[in-house]
């Protein structure tokens, strides 16, 4: 899995950077798990990378970029590539940003949500 190493001498909002701290996070816990059924998108694990996954994209909309097709169900391994790929999409769309829309501060609050649901 590839995980985002953010620089810190951007000019953007903390909310942006915040996002993609908790995706990162997320998606390098799910990386480093050897059960990689348990993220299966008809179980909570699953389900809770998905939605993590879709809130990235759907800031990656706030952001200019097109969100591209989110995922509803698919096995483990494919919902932690879901989130890999919504995660380089987050990054892309923060890289290009010139600002930040009021709507990510909400997704923000929605991901860590969903983060404490996976401890």
């Amino acid at each position: 899995m590839t995980t985002t190493m953010l620089d810190t001498g951007t000019t953007r909002t903390p909310s942006t950077d915040a996002l993609r701290l908790v995706v990162d996070a997320v998606l390098l816990s799910a990386a480093t798990d050897d059960d990689t059924d348990r993220y299966s998108g008809h179980l909570p694990a699953g389900r809770a990378l998905l939605s993590l996954a879709t809130l990235a994209r759907r800031a990656a909309a706030a952001l200019g970029t097109e969100p591209g097709v989110t995922l509803t169900t698919a096995p483990g391994i494919v919902v932690q590539r879901e989130l890999a790929a919504a995660a380089r999409l987050l990054d892309e769309a923060a890289e290009a940003a010139h600002g930040e829309s009021w709507e990510i501060a909400d997704l923000l609050v929605r991901a860590e949500r969903v983060q404490a649901q996976l401890r």
